[in-house]
């Protein structure tokens, strides 16, 4: 027994060097990170709210990490393809994802039963951005009452947006639906700037999208936002109302968010490293600016608190998905 003792010990010792030397490589690029560039990935296509925040901060992101910092689509699934190419990236830091809501709606439907949070590295929350209404400028619905009075009185009115009944762009219009009592039917586009487009051509009624997919074409006549659904208004849309004013004092907790994540196993010093640079990135003039510019409010959650943010929000998701019946 005296032997057997030794000889476990023996071989725990070696387990525990094997282990200290299994982390030897990665506390090597912790200490140098980064040495190369540092990828971004998108879920959505070119010119929707989520690519531009990530070539937005990407741009911001360079100078400060001394290397150049890209930026990649990979559309398809609600995140579905998104989500296989991070989990299968090298957890060392240098490819790193956007996530929104759509993410955990994700994975509490389609992707339920291949993705968890767990399955990923929680690197930061930046971004807080509200939902809104919008409509093209010639639609007959020049307020939220309008158009929540039309479906109503039996028009079919279709509002798109990003992603499938139960992302979260939908949740927002359910959120109304549930307040007003109005019917709706959802339209489902690949990414905010197709339903953006869908409303420019008239194909739907209107578009459930945040501020940032839409200032351009308010500024040049084209599309017109019936409320925005936050506590106040917001600075770049002074004159737009938000729901409660319009009517509908609905719960304005439910937001869009933008982070960062990562696969699994990412060394807690490379996401210090990663949530560090690129909160810096966000503090810049120019990203300021677009901040500002876009109605957003900027995150401040890290490694430390992000993975908890991300559960309580599969809580929420999970008890709106059952409520729409989509999940029991």
């Amino acid at each position: 027994m005296k032997y057997l003792k030794k000889g476990l010990q023996r071989v725990s010792a070696l387990a525990v060097f094997a282990g200290c030397v299994a982390l030897l490589p990665f506390t090597a690029l912790a200490q140098n990170f980064p040495t190369k560039p540092i990828t971004i990935v998108a879920h959505t296509a070119a010119g929707s709210s989520t690519d531009l925040f990530a070539r937005e901060l990407a741009l911001a992101a360079a100078p400060i990490f001394g290397k150049p910092v890209v930026v990649v689509n990979r559309p398809g699934g609600s995140g579905a393809t998104q989500m296989s190419f991070i989990n299968s990236a090298e957890p060392d830091g240098y490819t790193v994802g956007v996530n929104t809501g759509s993410h955990v709606t994700a994975m509490l439907t389609n992707l339920k039963g291949t993705y968890t949070p767990k399955d990923f590295s929680w690197i930061m929350l930046n971004q807080i951005d509200p939902y809104i209404l919008a409509v093209h400028v010639d639609s007959p619905y020049k307020s939220l009452k309008d158009l929540v009075e039309a479906a109503k009185g039996g028009e079919r009115v279709k509002i798109g947006g990003y992603g499938a009944v139960g992302a979260s762009h939908n949740i927002a219009v359910q959120i109304l639906a549930e307040k007003a009592g109005m019917p709706i039917t959802w339209v489902s586009y690949p990414g905010s700037g197709d339903a953006a487009t869908a409303v420019l051509g008239k194909h739907i009624d209107a578009v459930s999208i945040n501020p940032g997919g839409t200032l351009a074409f308010v500024s040049a006549g084209r599309i017109r936002i019936l409320a925005v659904m936050n506590e106040n208004r917001v600075s770049s849309l002074p004159d737009v109302p938000t729901y409660a004013e319009a009517g509908y004092d609905v719960d304005t907790s439910w937001k869009q968010i933008r982070g960062l994540y990562g696969p699994k196993d990412i060394p807690m010093d490379i996401q210090e490293k990663l949530a560090d640079g690129f909160f810096k990135a966000m503090e810049t003039p120019r990203f300021k600016e677009y901040m500002k510019r876009s109605a957003l409010e900027s995150g401040n959650l890290g490694p430390d608190e992000y993975p908890q943010f991300i559960d309580e929000t599969a809580k929420a998701t999970q008890q709106w998905l059952t409520k729409l019946g989509i999940t029991q």
